[in-house]
């Protein structure tokens, strides 16, 4: 085996990331585990995306860039599945930052553990500007994590931070694209049917959220789509869903985009980033202009405190 030959694919699915893209880039070109491949895959991004791309894929011989018109998250990430050309995948989006090691543990974990199907690990949440928000604490054990994952607690398994077998994930079907919320949490139940799933207490990415996330606009018209794919994964252990399962996003309360703004610039101006706060209320004052709540934040903004 060639010195430089990849032992490791990354997938990187990229659509009008341009903003965040040399961040997460980055974040992998300088892992302590050299021998990977960073697969990206331009999703039909409008942006500067493509270009962006078509440079850091000149600077880096570990790059393989692909184009394709929009697809979709989980047409796109199959894509990277079946292009890969080693046996363990870790996946990444193109607005996230991997912590420098999570390559190599997880790398090691996959080698070590045979029973092991995927593994992936805890996360730092941080604000679109990057100023951290809160710090995961997730399951560890495949038991705790199948059931999480049953009741459709996605998050206790992060795909952002995860390394996988190749074989197995293309085995079961990959990603399931009639799913418009979930379709990782889908995978990784299908997957445990063949092996375990493990989380590891450390830290292994730093996942950025947005006004326009999914987890941020998942509304109640979702529901019955989740409903439909958490009664395949209990059908698939011989399990039926109980007619009166109440799912989170039942009670989950409809989140304005201001309110998030609001919220991470709070954090910001209480972490002492005064510069991060202030963009901030520049976007409040353009979408809620006669908002108390927001005037109470500018002025504190303003006095720096």
């Amino acid at each position: 085996m060639s010195e430089k030959t990849p032992l490791v694919s990354v997938v990187m699915p990229v659509f009008n990331a341009a903003p965040f893209l040399d961040e997460a880039i980055e974040s992998i070109l300088q892992q302590t585990f050299s021998k990977f491949e960073l697969i990206i895959i331009n999703d039909g991004s409008t942006d500067s995306s493509f270009e962006l791309l078509q440079k850091w894929e000149k600077a880096d011989q570990r790059i393989r860039l692909f184009d394709q018109q929009n697809q979709g998250r989980s047409l796109t990430r199959n894509r990277g599945l079946v292009v890969a050309t080693t046996d363990f995948v870790a996946m990444m989006d193109a607005d996230d930052i991997s912590l420098n090691d999570r390559l190599e543990i997880c790398y090691d974990y996959l080698k070590n553990n045979l029973n092991v199907v995927a593994v992936s690990g805890q996360c730092e949440s941080m604000c679109m500007h990057g100023i951290p928000v809160h710090v995961s604490s997730i399951p560890l054990g495949h038991n705790e994590i199948e059931q999480s994952l049953l009741q459709d607690n996605g998050n206790d398994f992060a795909q952002g931070a995860s390394m996988m077998r190749k074989k197995i994930a293309l085995a079961v079907g990959g990603y399931n694209r009639d799913y418009e919320m979930g379709e990782d949490a889908d995978l990784f139940l299908r997957m445990a049917l063949k092996g375990e799933l493990v989380n590891l207490p450390k830290i292994f990415l730093r996942y950025r959220q947005h006004p326009r996330s999914i987890t941020n606009i998942a509304d109640k018209k979702l529901i019955a789509n989740c409903i439909k794919r958490l009664e395949g994964s209990w059908a698939d252990r011989g399990l039926t869903l109980d007619n009166d399962f109440e799912h989170w996003l039942e009670n989950n309360p409809e989140k304005k985009e201001y309110q998030s703004l609001l919220s991470w610039g709070w954090n910001a101006l209480g972490k002492g980033r005064v510069d991060i706060s202030r963009r901030y209320a520049k976007k409040l004052i353009l979408y809620e202009p006669f908002n108390l709540e927001v005037w109470r934040f500018i002025f504190c903004v303003i006095r720096g405190r």
